[in-house]
């Protein structure tokens, strides 16, 4: 199969299994999740847009934020457009927010640093997992910055309240070194 057309088969797939109710009367388990993504508007990766409206299709996941990563693209480029439309479609009220706008500087910086129109994302990472009745699931489809400077500054909460850390990150489209 041609390797373009394959990420959108394994979308339509994920949609149609996600469309399908279960069984009359059933309660559905739901996994608390927290989002990171580098969602932009007008898109940059069409497939960042599906992805997002793939987890408000499945009633399995409960959204607790959205972290838009990259926050000082987000200006220019703001993936705010499309969760606004999907909270609106949906009736939810999925929190978002805007991450930091640098990398990191190096593996214990807690992005502090960065300007306070950029703290956000991170903030919102830290109240989400604070207020968790539950140990939450935190998926990362950009940066890991937020997630990092998140961990740097409450070590010991994640450690208590983060359950999985799934990181889907990396450019397939830059030649081999």
């Amino acid at each position: 199969m041609n390797q373009t057309k394959r990420p959108c088969l394994l979308i339509i797939l994920a949609l149609a299994a996600a469309l399908v109710p279960g069984p009359p009367g059933r309660a559905v388990a739901t996994v608390p999740v927290i989002y990171c993504t580098d969602l932009f508007h007008p898109h940059e990766d069409p497939d960042d847009h599906f992805d997002v409206a793939c987890l408000y299709a499945m009633p399995e996941i409960d959204i607790k934020a959205i972290i838009l990563d990259q926050g000082g693209r987000q200006r220019a480029r703001p993936g705010s457009v499309p969760l606004t439309q999907l909270n609106s479609l949906t009736g939810r009220h999925v929190p978002f927010a805007p991450g930091l706008a640098d990398k990191l500087l190096s593996p214990d910086d807690d992005g502090s640093r960065q300007p306070a129109e950029y703290q956000a994302g991170t903030k919102l990472i830290e109240t989400t997992v604070q207020a968790a009745r539950e140990p939450v699931t935190i998926i990362a489809v950009g940066s890991l910055r937020d997630v990092a400077a998140a961990f740097n500054r409450r070590p010991t909460l994640f450690k208590a309240k983060v359950a999985r850390l799934f990181i889907f990150i990396g450019d397939d489209s830059a030649p081999d070194h």
